[in-house]
């Protein structure tokens, strides 16, 4: 079915739902033939983008559709652990290549123990997926996202025939409302916290920019690559600080970890300083008005 502006909510929502499922599924599938870094990544964004469409939607829909997004959220935490061990042994492999190789012998023992975590995670990530019924999970999905309300909800302020267009501007609204705040305390260069829970308010508006895409009507591309930068320079910085603390726990010599967390403290800084420049040239509130623009 085709998305158009004026597609009642309840309809829109049946199939904008039903085609992150099929994703969701599909790259579920590939992962427990190949368990390769690139489709475990892909499943864990997709598993989020399925979450933010269950999220959305949930008014047009019985509480049924929420207890399957505890589902999705258990793939997504599965995969946490296998995606940090192996983000963390490409970035100290590419990393040993500019230290004195007075230090190779550490830092290659090191990325051994992070390569020893991953064969682990990937056991448990294997066993634990396998405990999972795949099969009637997604026949639930299915049967509970092809039957919407089409009557209003008791208390839940929407109507199922609200213009589909008109519900996704008020849900990117909303999403625009959460993250905006959190931006001042974020600049900070030491505020890692802050920059983490903006960080996944970024996400969330990204997700829910891509579930509307259909209905962006010039300059979809431009917005959504904008919006990618924002995150991809949030989880620099997260990742780093991910990366930092493992060196801390990593048992190497002081001299040795010295070096290492400096180097990471350097990749740091370079990276709040693109985010910095990245917010003085494309700052949220003009994301905000482009989307309103092509809505």
């Amino acid at each position: 079915m085709d998305i158009l502006g004026q597609t009642p909510l309840w309809a829109a929502a049946r199939t904008l739902l039903a085609s992150r499922v099929d994703d969701f599924f599909g790259r579920w599938r590939k992962v427990r033939k190949t368990f390769d870094l690139q489709d475990i990544h892909d499943l864990r964004v997709s598993s989020r983008r399925l979450r933010e469409g269950l999220d959305l939607f949930a008014p047009v829909y019985p509480p049924a559709l929420s207890r399957r997004s505890r589902t999705v959220r258990k793939v997504t935490r599965l995969l946490g652990a296998m995606r940090n061990a192996d983000e963390a042994i490409l970035f100290f492999r590419e990393m040993a290549v500019g230290l004195p190789p007075r230090f190779e012998g550490e830092l290659g023992g090191f990325i051994a123990r992070l390569e020893s975590v991953r064969r682990h995670e990937l056991r448990l990530l294997e066993k634990r997926l396998e405990k999972f019924d795949v099969a009637t999970i997604r026949s639930g999905f299915a049967n509970i996202v092809a039957a919407p309300f089409v009557f209003p909800r008791h208390n839940s302020g929407i109507d199922p025939f609200t213009p589909i267009v008109h519900f996704a501007a008020a849900s990117l609204e909303a999403r625009l409302a959460e993250l905006l705040p959190l931006v001042p305390a974020a600049c900070r260069e030491e505020a890692s916290e802050a920059q983490h829970v903006l960080r996944i308010a970024v996400k969330r508006y990204r997700y829910c920019l891509e579930i509307f895409a259909d209905l962006v009507t010039d300059g979809y591309e431009e917005i959504l690559a904008v919006c990618k930068e924002w995150q991809e320079w949030l989880g620099t910085m997260h990742d780093l600080d991910v990366f930092a603390g493992m060196v801390r726990d990593g048992g190497l010599p002081s001299e040795v970890e010295c070096v290492i967390l400096n180097a990471v403290a350097e990749r740091r800084k370079t990276a709040h300083a693109g985010f910095l420049e990245l917010r003085g040239r494309h700052p949220f509130e003009q994301i905000g008005s482009w989307v309103r623009g092509a809505l």
